[in-house]
């Protein structure tokens, strides 16, 4: 069986560097990024078996925009986006869209637990 493919689309440095030592520990091959637009090019660039991704980045909506145009391309639209974010926890959680479709299959909220990530990731790579 191949490695599988993951990016983590994040601009939390700290974040970024814990959950890839999770997943690194348990032998996905981990691209990143730090933003919606640089997610962007890595993902047509080498699609990814899933993407991680942030709420908030370059904007308080980067992420949220990043899966809405991920959804909206042809070639992309099949790569799972588990979106994993603090927004609850800010003042932008207002502006996040309650009532629209969002483009993920899954979220969770930051903190989260390595454990439980590991048990999405892997339903989601099935």
């Amino acid at each position: 069986m191949s490695q599988k493919k993951i990016l983590m689309i994040d601009d939390d440095p700290d974040f970024v560097f814990a959950i890839s030592m999770v997943l690194e520990a348990e032998g996905y091959l981990l691209e990143t990024a730090s933003n919606g637009v640089e997610g962007l090019k890595k993902l047509r660039a080498d699609l990814p078996d899933l993407v991680l991704m942030d709420v908030i980045m370059a904007g308080p909506l980067d992420g949220y925009y990043t899966a809405q145009e991920i959804a909206d391309d042809p070639v992309l639209r099949n790569v799972p986006i588990l979106m994993i974010s603090s927004i609850a926890n800010t003042p932008y959680v207002s502006l996040f869209p309650t009532d629209q479709y969002l483009a993920v299959v899954d979220f969770m909220f930051k903190p989260i637990d390595p454990t439980e990530l590991l048990e999405k990731i892997r339903a989601l790579l099935k």
